[in-house]
């Protein structure tokens, strides 16, 4: 049997028994065409490149299987037929396991995900605040710049004044 990897984005506005009916529909197709399900990732809800369907996220799962060109056959069918199926890729992997260890490296654990995601939540005010600090500063720096600047620029003319005014005493 080859090593397939199987990544498809469903409808993230599926409800769970949907999905996970979806889900088991696929498993079945795998074990009906002699095939086994190796691994399976969830790699969660992202930003889709381009808007597919009035869709601008979706929710990818990345599956790891061993079968024969009729399982491939049976998944592209199945596929066809689904409509919360965005979109899908199988492609023929080399070592099976070494791909998905790939995979998991990539997604975080569950539980680091939510942490993420809750402190991603909590962070976005205290991100502004910071950039509007970071904004006074800078204003404030370049202030400072903008009056050293201009002393210099007085003590020039003052400097070309009072040596004009020398000149003008050894003239006379």
């Amino acid at each position: 049997m080859t090593g397939f990897e199987l990544v498809f984005i469903t409808d993230p506005a599926m409800s769970d028994k949907e999905l996970e009916s979806l889900q088991k529909n696929i498993k079945m197709s795998i074990s009906k065409s002699e095939g086994e399900l190796v691994h399976e990732y969830l790699w969660g809800r992202r930003r889709l490149a381009y808007e597919i369907g009035d869709n601008d996220f979706g929710v990818y799962h990345t599956w790891y299987f061993r079968g024969s060109g009729s399982t491939v056959n049976e998944l592209q069918r199945q596929f066809g037929y689904s409509d919360n199926v965005l979109r899908h890729q199988i492609v023929k992997v080399e070592d099976i396991d070494t791909e998905a260890a790939f995979m998991q490296s990539l997604i975080p654990p569950k539980d680091e995900r939510i942490e993420k995601e809750s402190s991603a939540e909590n962070s976005q005010p205290k991100q502004e605040s910071e950039k509007t600090e970071l904004k006074n500063s800078d204003n404030e720096n370049l202030d400072e710049e903008e009056e050293i600047e201009t002393e210099e620029q007085l003590d020039s003319d003052k400097e070309e004044s009072e040596n004009s005014g020398q000149e003008t005493d050894t003239k006379s």
